[in-house]
């Protein structure tokens, strides 16, 4: 199960909470996070940690 912020854009695959420019410097280390649902991911944490706040 692939990551909801894991999405096909113009720049290709990515997580779509970060820039293109930081996603290809930290691809190699975010994708298994994204291919696992996002599960141990920090970045999506804190996107769903800031949602549940509003």
């Amino acid at each position: 199960m692939r990551c909801p912020m894991y999405r096909s854009t113009a720049d290709g695959t990515r997580c779509i909470l970060i820039p293109p420019e930081e996603w290809r410097i930290s691809r190699a280390q975010l994708e298994k996070y994204c291919n696992n649902g996002g599960s141990g991911c920090s970045i999506y944490a804190r996107y769903m940690s800031a949602r549940g706040k509003s």
